[in-house]
């Protein structure tokens, strides 16, 4: 179910208008051996969340889906995804390769809440 809302609210979008942006913060995910996911700030390279096997069900669905999205298209993993948060209190998760975007605040507060904790623990200011 949640893949089928993920589908729903996405869409292609322009560059992202920085002069909109309160909050941003560019974001790398890795997997390591044991399924922990790694976040981490693509500009420090340092790490912002360890989401253990079993936890982060949204981001882990969320994530895969945006890295499923640039595999289809054999884009590399290179460039950051970007997740921000709007002068008018939106969260916007957006991957600049493929031009897909997501507003988080879709999904409930509590999904919402899960990436708010990454730009919040990773955030550049604008």
């Amino acid at each position: 179910m949640v893949l089928a809302l993920v589908g729903r609210q996405t869409h292609s979008a322009p560059e992202l208008d920085v002069s909109a942006v309160a909050q941003s913060v560019d974001l790398r995910f890795s997997d390591l051996p044991d399924g922990t996911v790694v976040a981490s700030n693509a500009a420090t390279g340092s790490e912002i969340e360890r989401i253990a096997p079993g936890a982060g069900g949204f981001i882990r669905v969320t994530m895969r889906s945006f890295a499923g999205d640039r595999m289809k298209r054999d884009m590399t993993d290179e460039v950051p995804f970007q997740l921000a948060r709007m002068n008018d209190g939106d969260l916007l998760l957006r991957d600049p390769l493929t031009g897909r975007s997501m507003l988080l605040n879709a999904f409930g507060p509590s999904n919402e809440r899960a990436f708010a904790q990454l730009i919040e623990k990773g955030e550049t200011r604008q």
